[in-house]
């Protein structure tokens, strides 16, 4: 039984640094900036499924399905 994908709200701010179908480790940077507030990092080890941006918020929506 695998869990559930993971969607994490990261600011647009900068750049990512993953894309569709890289493989990510636990505390991996999603983009290039600041980390303070945790939310920046992955909190899990898996592959990224998808990537959006949501203009309304200027964030990008990661979702990552754990491995």
């Amino acid at each position: 039984m695998s869990a559930e994908p993971i969607a994490l709200r990261v600011s647009a701010t900068n750049d990512l640094n993953v894309k569709v179908g890289d493989s990510i480790r636990r505390g991996d940077k999603l983009h290039n900036g600041p980390h303070e507030d945790g939310r920046s990092l992955a909190p899990v080890s898996g592959v990224v499924q998808s990537v959006e941006f949501d203009a309304g918020d200027h964030e990008f929506i990661v979702v990552i399905a754990p491995t």
